[in-house]
């Protein structure tokens, strides 16, 4: 046993014993903010999946459990609330189909791709983070169409987490080297788009927000 173990030991007790913590605040949270007990939840997701294969828009749809959670949490178990904001979702995913489509495996290798990524933090209510890097957007590396997939795949990613289903999360926007280049994408059409795809996906978490900086 060399002179590292005792200090490698401490380190993972230490990590451990943030780990429970961790896990402990967010199991009170749920029960406290948003309605959540084991048994609520089970009885909540059958209830939850019974009403989406009756609906004719879902019925032929598969649905995971940890998807129909996401849900449920938000809505503090209301299932009817829940299944109104699947619908919607359903409705967006096939108006934008391409957009749900996932990012082209060329792209994902793309210096751009690098200026989107979650941070290695949180706040202290456990809010997750995500950095935006938009001012630093290349359009002729990165296409309006694969930056709009890294968008939406990177908050569909960010609301399959439990921590950020119970905490929320939040978008940090850094505009810095923000150009005409960028301006010209900024149409009616395209800030629609992203209004209404905000408001579906991002609603999922109770306290998600954008921040520019």
């Amino acid at each position: 046993m060399n002179s590292g173990d005792p200090l490698k030991l401490q380190e993972k007790e230490s990590f451990l014993s943030k780990l429970v913590i961790c896990l402990n605040f967010a199991a009170k949270k749920c029960q406290e903010e948003l309605n959540e007990t084991p048994e609520r939840k089970i009885k909540g997701i059958q209830e939850l999946r019974a009403l989406l294969q009756r609906n004719p828009k879902t019925s032929a749809i598969e649905f995971h459990d940890d998807f129909l959670v996401a849900y449920l949490r938000r809505n503090k178990y209301r299932t009817e609330d829940a299944l109104q904001q699947i619908l919607k979702l359903q409705q967006l995913m096939e108006s934008e189909s391409d957009l749900f489509r996932g990012v082209p495996e060329e792209y994902l290798d793309s210096p751009a791709f690098k200026n989107f990524y979650p941070l290695p933090v949180r706040c202290q209510d456990g809010c997750g983070l995500f950095y935006f890097g938009i001012g630093k957007w290349d359009p002729t590396e990165l296409p309006l169409k694969q930056l709009k997939q890294i968008i939406v795949m990177f908050l569909i990613q960010a609301l399959r987490d439990p921590m950020n289903q119970i905490n929320g999360f939040k978008v940090l926007y850094d505009l810095e080297g923000l150009s005409t280049r960028h301006i010209k994408y900024f149409t009616p059409q395209n800030m629609l788009l992203l209004y209404n795809g905000t408001v579906i996906l991002m609603y999922l978490a109770d306290t998600a927000r954008t921040t520019f900086v």
